[in-house]
């Protein structure tokens, strides 16, 4: 089993929200290659949030109420089926911010991972374990290659733009 966990950037291109034409379709492309072979895809709600920060300051109103139904349909579709997405925050956040935040410490000043970020990566860690007895590859799809960096199974041929 093959988990991707969606950073921002590769949201905004899937969505062709703003998205350079070419880039869209390379990553549409990959999703369609990775669900032909079963993979799951994770979106953290952070990025999520992102997202929506994105569509929002699109310019065209047309376009920016298209992408809004767009996020909401989809969004809806992912809590009911887990299809296209898993939606995560894992738990409760009394659980999960001291550990975040401690990361988000470290990794901020060493090497300028913003929190988002910082959830990213602490999701492909958390699906990495949880997914262990299954074997399960996890992946962060990302053009950060600082992020990247942190994803716990190294992608072969990482596609950055």
């Amino acid at each position: 089993m093959t988990i991707y966990v969606f950073d921002t950037s590769y949201l905004i291109e899937f969505s062709d929200c703003d998205a350079v034409p070419e880039v869209r379709d390379r990553i549409r492309g990959m999703v369609q290659s990775a669900v032909n072979t079963g993979a799951r895809f994770v979106v953290p709600l952070p990025c999520l949030f992102e997202l929506g920060d994105h569509i929002a300051d699109v310019t065209h109103a047309a376009r920016r109420n298209e992408l809004a139904k767009w996020l909401f349909k989809t969004v809806e579709l992912s809590l009911k089926n887990e299809r296209p997405w898993i939606i995560t925050p894992a738990g409760d956040p009394k659980d999960i911010l001291p550990s975040l935040l401690l990361r988000f410490e470290q990794r901020s000043v060493k090497k300028q991972i913003g929190l988002v970020d910082t959830f990213a990566a602490a999701e492909g860690e958390r699906l990495k374990t949880e997914y262990q007895r299954m074997k399960a590859t996890v992946h962060l799809w990302t053009n950060d290659r600082a992020l990247k960096a942190l994803e716990p199974d190294k992608e072969v041929n990482p596609y950055f733009w």
